[in-house]
């Protein structure tokens, strides 16, 4: 009898906990691009050593694919874990559910890719900074066409 009071005490606990509410594929994806404008306009700038701006430009990387896409790196980390499935993801989600803006804004992130992927074919310094300004730049443009 107690055991089974105490299962039914956990279930009850269980059953009338509640959940986290689901953030929206556009709240979540205004703050990956918040994360992903400070990795490649700020740490990816910082210093001299082309490896911690490449570093910086695969975290953009891995913050625009989500962790399922092709050039997903987890090895030197996921800074977005937890904000969302991956930028690509969802504004692709936003714009099919008609949200304002997020076509522009995925127009945007895909040239930030785009660059991304070239900056990190590089082992110049001097090339992959300036490549991570005009991501940074990009995404910020991605984020003043979200409503």
């Amino acid at each position: 009898m107690i055991v089974t009071l105490g299962a039914v005490m956990v279930l009850a606990t269980l059953v009338a906990a509640p959940s986290a509410p689901a953030q929206s594929p556009l709240a979540n994806a205004k703050k990956q691009l918040e994360t992903t404008i400070f990795h490649s306009g700020e740490l990816a700038q910082r210093g001299s050593a082309v490896a911690a701006s490449k570093t910086h430009l695969q975290h953009t990387l891995n913050c625009l694919e989500g962790p399922r896409g092709q050039n997903f790196n987890a090895a030197p980390g996921y800074p977005c874990q937890g904000q969302g499935n991956g930028l690509i993801p969802d504004l692709r989600a936003a714009e099919a559910a008609g949200v304002g803006g997020a076509g522009k804004a995925l127009r945007f992130v895909g040239a930030a890719h785009t660059l991304i992927t070239t900056a990190l074919q590089s082992n110049d310094v001097d090339l992959v900074q300036p490549y991570a300004i005009v991501v940074s730049n990009q995404l910020k443009q991605a984020l003043a066409a979200l409503p």
